[in-house]
Order: C-alpha cells, then sequence, then structure tokens
C-alpha cells in the first residue's frame, strides 16, 4: 500500500481535462506551486490524455454526459486517505471513570475497504488509542510498523497474522518497533486493539 497522497492530487485530472471553476482551478495552480506530487500528477497526466484524445475518432458526446457523471462522482462514498484515529479528538478522562457506552459510537471508515475503526478511548499525551475494528469478510490490513505497544484480542470471527489463525478469545502482543506482517481475515472479526497512534503503513 502507498503512503497517503495528498487530499488535492485527485484534482490534478480534472485541472488538465479543464474540468474546474476558474476558482478551483486557479486554487489549484497556487498549490502546484507549492506541492510537488500534484505538480508532477499533472505533468504525468499530460501525455496520457493527449493518447486519449487521439485513440478514437472524434465524436460529440451526450449534452447530458458531464452532468451525468458528476452525479455519479458525488454519490460514491471517498475513502478517507488517512487512518480515522489520527482525526479522533482527545478524550479527558480526568480523576474519574470515563464511559463508551455501545449505542452511541459510531463506525468510522478506513483507508482500507471493507475495514472500519469504533473509537473507544484517545490519549494523545501519551500517544494511545483504544478502539474496536471490524474487518469485512476477505479483508486484509497492510503490514505496518508500530510507534508503540500494540495489544490485539479478538472478540469475533476469524484473524490470520504471520500463518496463525487467531479466533475468539485469542490475545496477540507487538513490541514498539515491531514490524506487523499482513493482517487478514477469511469470514470477518471483530478485534479490540490498544494501540499508539504513531503505527506507519508500509508500502
Amino acid at each position: 500500500m502507498r503512503p497517503d497522497k495528498c487530499t488535492s492530487i485527485e484534482l490534478a485530472a480534472l485541472w488538465r481535462l479543464g474540468d474546474l471553476s476558474p476558482e478551483q482551478e486557479a486554487d489549484f495552480e497556487r498549490h502546484m506551486r507549492v506541492c510537488p506530487e500534484c505538480r508532477d500528477e499533472a505533468r504525468a497526466l499530460e501525455p496520457v490524455l493527449d493518447d486519449l484524445a487521439l485513440a478514437a475518432p472524434e465524436a460529440e458526446p451526450p449534452a447530458d454526459l458531464l452532468d451525468r457523471l458528476r452525479q455519479r462522482i458525488r454519490r460514491e462514498p471517498k475513502r478517507p486517505r488517512e487512518k480515522p484515529w489520527l482525526k479522533w479528538d482527545a478524550d479527558a478522562a480526568g480523576s474519574g471513570l470515563f464511559f463508551s457506552w455501545s449505542g452511541e459510537g459510531r463506525w468510522d471508515p478506513t483507508q482500507v475497504d471493507g475495514i472500519e475503526a469504533r473509537r473507544l478511548f484517545v490519549d494523545r499525551d501519551n500517544d494511545r488509542v483504544t478502539m474496536l475494528i471490524r474487518m469485512a469478510a476477505g479483508t486484509a490490513y497492510p503490514r505496518h510498523v508500530h510507534g508503540g505497544p500494540e495489544e490485539c484480542y479478538v472478540l469475533a470471527g476469524d484473524l490470520r497474522v504471520d500463518g496463525k489463525l487467531m479466533g475468539p478469545g485469542d490475545y496477540q502482543f507487538a513490541p514498539e518497533g515491531c514490524v506487523h506482517s499482513v493482517q487478514s481475515t477469511d469470514a470477518g472479526c471483530l478485534l479490540l486493539i490498544s494501540s499508539s497512534l504513531s503505527d506507519r503503513t508500509l508500502g
């Protein structure tokens, strides 16, 4: 899996196609002056779009084609480009008890289709997050390096890690600096995770 991209990189193709409003076009051109990733993407698209333009005889598209494409893009949910727990606000337990009620939480999509996270507690001062992870059948989480210790407890389903098959009640511990291999599930699973907020995914 590639590292998270600049959130504006998807505008490069629309800029090349001339499909941005004048304001959006000006904003993106200013952005490219300081973002080499978007600048390189726009440059790389130029020969591709030129080849596509010459690949078929010129034809007049249906009048409503652009509107239909825009409506479809708006309907399709966008995957986040970063882990949702990096955006979660810190929780303040103070000196008392902290509760996370089952009916109040929400599942946030992760950068991997079919894998969702539900926050339980975020402690930014100590670089810790406790959360539930829900993986759909056949999904896999990419290799990553742990910025701190991680504890994983399987609540339901199956989880494959380093050739080992875990089931309900099984537990694993990963120390700081450990490279975690791809974790996958056959039938889907629900995990309780306590981990560092500083983990890094690997390509």
